[in-house]
């Protein structure tokens, strides 16, 4: 009976066991294809991260303005204000009016002499004037000797303009400190002084004026060679919608700008000439490695660079490492360069120890890619990591050019650039003058009246 029943249950076994080794194979192979699509996910959710970031950075770009992260948060010093400074400054009266009153508003009886005074000033502006039109008569008279009429030149006006200085000061001061539009120019013209102008005169006009400062802006040419810190930077311009560039070269007192149509090293040593001794201070752009001189590298573009990296992967060990020391060391040079007084014993202890910070850094294997390029860019430009502590005046960061930059690039979004480049070197020459005139001292409209009138003399002088 039991081997009857062994024969009848083998088959059955035989179809269990082949049934089930089928079945493992079949296991096997879905974990195999399940640990393939495993991957393929973690691969898809890494590239989709990468898409997302890149789409966060892009939208932060176009609609939100980012705040800088690059330095430590400093003490806000809370300094009380006085009671002054809730009340307007006390004008200069320009008339004197009395107020008299000769009878009681009160009970309407009349009132004889005054028994005391009290000043009120009230400081207004004329809303819409009249512009002043002067119709000059000029006599010609009879020269025996030279056998010709001659007559006066008229002061302070160009030859054959029909606009006088003031016009020309106003529109230079709308368009290149206001970054006014022409039309908007026009308007302001209109409804401000009630002088009606066109887009043609406009442009004539500053046309005009950039020949009258020709001689302030071959000072502030000068003045950028003979530098003891110049900081260089660049952005872009256009002109009749050709992108090209504007440099811009700053010193403490002076302002020079160049529009060029390349990015290259020479409008560099075009602005800063063949003998330049002074130290350049520039981001971390090749072109400006090989110019002469000393040179600065911005440590801002470092710290800022940097603290993206670890905005981008915060759980990165390097990055949170690198990151703090670099911003430290950006916040030692800061301390010792906006000094007062200037202390070579505190900046030969600044270089040590941020000299032997970075040469930490660089000893170490750095895995992240990222963090390498910065120590790599930190290896590349050693002698240009500290020259800010050589003396004071040199600044470790070039902060000093991208804000003369920032006004180009208001004016590029307002108005997009020239539309040829006659006008393009007219407004560079121009946009020196007037950030030149607001980096002096005393008054700029003062400052520009008189360079224009300057100006218009020589040119009279000339005829």
């Amino acid at each position: 009976m039991s081997q009857h029943a062994d024969q009848h249950y083998e088959p059955l076994y035989r179809a269990l066991s082949k049934e089930h080794s089928r079945q493992v194979k079949k296991n096997h192979h879905l974990e195999d294809e399940l640990e393939q699509k495993d991957k393929e996910i973690a691969e898809l959710k890494e590239q989709l991260k990468k898409e997302k970031d890149a789409n966060k950075k892009l939208r932060a770009l176009l609609f939100k303005r980012n705040q800088p992260k690059t330095r430590t948060k400093r003490e806000q010093l809370k300094v009380p204000r006085s009671a002054a400074s809730y009340r307007r400054p006390k004008a200069t009266p320009t008339e004197h009016k009395t107020l008299v009153l000769e009878c009681c508003p009160d009970c309407n009886s009349l009132l004889n002499n005054p028994v005391s005074s009290r000043e009120r000033i009230v400081a207004d502006i004329v809303i819409n004037p009249n512009p002043t039109v002067t119709a000059w008569t000029i006599n010609r008279y009879w020269c025996n000797n030279c056998k010709s009429q001659v007559e006066a030149k008229l002061p302070g006006v160009l030859p054959k303009a029909q606009l006088g200085p003031g016009v020309l000061t106003a529109t230079v001061i709308a368009r290149y400190r206001w970054n006014l539009p022409y039309a908007k120019i026009i308007d302001h013209l209109k409804l401000s002084y009630g002088l009606d102008i066109s887009k043609g005169e406009i442009a004539q006009l500053l046309k005009t004026a950039a020949k009258l400062v020709g001689p302030k802006w071959r000072e502030i040419a000068q003045a950028v060679k003979a530098g003891k810190a110049v900081h260089a930077d660049e952005t872009g311009w256009y002109i009749d919608g050709e992108k090209v560039w504007m440099h811009a070269f700053a010193t403490e007192h002076v302002v020079l700008y160049e529009v060029a149509s390349t990015r290259g090293k020479g409008i560099a040593q075009g602005a800063l000439g063949e003998n330049f001794s002074g130290t350049l201070i520039t981001d971390c752009l090749p072109n400006y490695k090989n110019l002469p001189g000393s040179h600065q590298i911005c440590w801002a573009h470092i710290t800022r660079e940097a603290y993206e990296n670890l905005e981008r992967k915060p759980n990165n060990r390097e990055r949170a490492k690198l990151a703090p020391i670099l911003n430290q060391t950006y916040a030692d040079l800061r301390a010792v360069t906006s000094t007062e007084v200037w202390d070579n014993n505190l900046a030969a202890q600044t270089r040590l120890a941020c000299q032997d910070k970075v040469a930490e850094l660089t000893k170490q294997k750095w895995r992240d890619e990222r963090s390498k390029l910065l120590i790599n860019r930190l290896v590349d430009y050693q002698d240009a990591l500290f020259t800010c502590l050589n003396g004071p005046g040199i600044s470790p960061d070039n902060n000093h050019a991208e804000r003369v930059l920032r006004k180009v690039v208001v004016q590029r979004k307002i108005s997009g650039g020239n539309r040829s480049p006659t006008h393009a070197l007219i407004h560079a020459k121009l946009m020196s003058v007037v950030e030149t005139l607001r980096l002096e001292e005393g008054n700029f409209v003062t400052n520009l009246q008189q360079l224009i009138q300057a100006g218009i003399a020589k040119e009279l002088s000339l005829e």
